[in-house]
């Protein structure tokens, strides 16, 4: 806030002080006139004084105004398109009637256009002081945030009421104002001081109107304290005995008190005195302290170029990825924007930016989602005719088990071959033999999966297959059990079926075995499996081939698990190829219960 700017304030207290809530203008003309004997170098007056029934003292009043040689008065036009002279109405000449003199061109366009002048002080008034427009505008929001900081009359140039104020306080020339664009005005030789001018540029928004930078309420009282701001009570200005010192100041009187509505909302404060809004305007200029905004073709550029960055990122990143850094680069444009306004001053779009980009950060994320899902869905339709449903559960809920490497675990190993299916190679066809062969697997490899099971190879007409235990117990012999009974009944079934089509008869060997095996992913990078390693496995390939078609043959400790629930019988001790001791083999008669 400029030392400059002094506010006198007919407030709640000055009326309740004087006992009058309506002021008569002897008042008025009190306070003038104590103002005008503290010799401020301009006085804005920010009322509007219209014909009324009640003229006592108001010769006094004009008299003070008159008297002051700096007076500014206020007027309020209308604004429209540029097309539409303004209205002369019953004066000849409007702007010799508000007090102009040798005021610059403006081209059309570049500033709002005045086509009506609906309150105007007296003409008494109008000839006693200068006269400035007091249109205020707030944003659709109901937030004021800019200022017509001047307005085009007929083709020529008419200050805001702050301007006009400003430019008595300097004694500058309404004539040197340049209107360069509508982005720019130009007050030409400004007088920074009492020795050196210079031409002092003013940012406008695209529309003429200069953006306010605000003080906080916060702020104001803190300088009020300090004394490097003024703000004055008119009882005050009043009752003094002598008047305020006021060289070199301009002063700005505004009725204050909530009945008047002279208040606007700002984005700081809730809401602030008008009076005070044009005193923060002056201190904007005197301090060259201004809110910039670009032109309206950056906001585009922006939007492009962030688009180009997220599509950029959306073909190059996975969707975390992509999802985490977007949103940074959202966040960091916020965060850049609010310190380019703080350190320069620029008022660069948000929302304006933000929506669109991320409107469309938004969709490609989701696209990406909807991919990763397809891409999933159809890895996963892939990958299940290589892995059983329970292996892939096992993958989704826990993907490191896709690493290489494995750890030793207690299985149960199933291995099952066809009978005599070397002989029925030899005289069938072909196509038949591969009939036979994915009818069996088909049938065999859904008896595992039902079971948990894992078919981990076939090998000519064997299936290999292993059952894997839960953390809290051991249910993989029992598991491969169930599958052995299944599969022998399903035998069964296929033989009766290729007896009526004149086939060999079909019936299976079953080996299963239990013990500690290496268990996960196997083998080296360029081709993995998750298979098993261990004596376990050479154990049940052997066992299926000890019996007879037909047989489910155990090893020893499979038979420790499934003992009580099956009928069982020993099967004595047999050498095995690759095992050096006996190996105790039992065969399964029936499941306990059953007939």
């Amino acid at each position: 806030m400029n030392s400059d700017v002094v506010l006198v304030n007919l407030d709640d207290a000055t009326k309740k002080q004087s006992g009058l809530d309506l002021w008569p203008y002897d008042l008025y003309a009190a306070t003038f006139e104590k103002i005008n004997a503290g010799e401020p170098t301009s006085l804005g007056i920010d009322v509007i004084f219209t014909i009324t029934l009640d003229t006592t003292g108001w010769q006094r009043l004009l008299m003070a105004i008159e008297n002051s040689y700096v007076a500014v008065n206020p007027y309020l036009v209308e604004f429209g398109l540029n097309d539409i002279p303004l209205s002369v109405y019953d004066h000849p000449v409007i702007l010799d009637e508000l007090g102009y003199d040798d005021l610059p061109v403006v081209q059309p366009n570049k500033v709002k256009h005045i086509v009506n002048i609906p309150y105007k002080p007296k003409p008494d008034f109008m000839e006693s002081g200068s006269l400035g427009l007091v249109n205020i505008e707030a944003d659709a929001d109901g937030i004021l945030r800019r200022i017509p900081v001047v307005a085009e009359m007929n083709g020529m140039l008419v200050p805001h009421f702050f301007l006009r104020i400003l430019c008595q306080h300097k004694g500058y020339d309404l004539s040197n104002i340049d209107v360069v664009s509508d982005r720019l005005l130009v007050l030409q030789n400004f007088p920074m001081d009492s020795i050196s001018t210079k031409n002092l540029e003013i940012p406008l928004d695209g529309n003429g109107n200069m953006i306010i930078n605000y003080l906080s309420e916060d702020k104001i009282q803190n300088l009020r304290k300090s004394g490097k701001f003024v703000s004055i009570s008119a009882i005050d200005i009043i009752n003094s005995p002598k008047p305020p010192n006021l060289r070199g100041r301009t002063v700005i009187f505004g009725d204050h008190t909530p009945a008047v509505k002279d208040f606007s909302n700002t984005p700081l404060d809730s809401t602030v005195p008008n009076s005070l809004i044009y005193g923060i305007l002056i201190s904007n200029i005197l301090e060259n302290s201004f809110i910039q905004t670009p032109s309206s073709g950056i906001p585009m550029v922006l939007v492009v170029l962030l688009f180009i960055v997220m599509v950029l990122l959306a073909t190059t990143l996975d969707v975390f990825r992509f999802g985490i850094l977007s949103t940074g680069i959202l966040i960091g444009y916020i965060v850049i924007n609010f310190i380019v306004f703080v350190y320069f001053g620029w008022l660069i779009p948000v929302f304006p930016i933000l929506i669109p980009v991320g409107c469309a950060t938004g969709f490609m994320l989701i696209y990406l989602v909807y991919q990763s899902q397809v891409t999933m869905g159809v890895l996963e339709g892939s990958l299940q005719s290589y892995l059983s449903p329970h292996l892939m559960d096992k993958i989704k809920n826990d993907p490191d088990m896709l690493k290489l490497g494995g750890e030793r675990k207690r299985i149960t190993v199933l291995f099952s071959d066809i009978a005599g299916f070397t002989s029925f190679t030899d005289k069938a066809d072909p196509a038949e033999v591969q009939a036979v062969l994915e009818e069996y697997f088909s049938e065999m490899t859904s008896i595992v999966f039902a079971n948990k099971g894992i078919v981990d190879k076939y090998m000519g007409d064997g299936i290999m297959a292993f059952f894997e235990n839960p953390p809290d117990g051991v249910t993989s012999a029992q598991a491969a059990i169930k599958s052995a009974v299944a599969m022998q009944k399903k035998a069964g079934e296929l033989d009766e079926k290729y007896k009526d089509q004149n086939r060999f008869p079909f019936s299976v060997y079953v080996g299963i075995a239990t013990g500690y095996a290496k268990v996960g992913n196997i083998g080296p990078p360029e081709k993995v499996d998750y298979t098993v390693i261990g004596s376990v496995v050479n154990k049940a390939s052997r066992l299926d081939s000890a019996g007879t078609a037909g047989d489910i043959l155990l090893d020893e400790d499979t038979y420790f698990f499934v003992k009580d629930d099956y009928e069982i019988e020993d099967f004595g001790s047999h050498e095995l190829k690759g095992f050096e001791k006996l190996v105790q083999i039992f065969r399964l008669k029936k499941s306990i219960g059953d007939k």
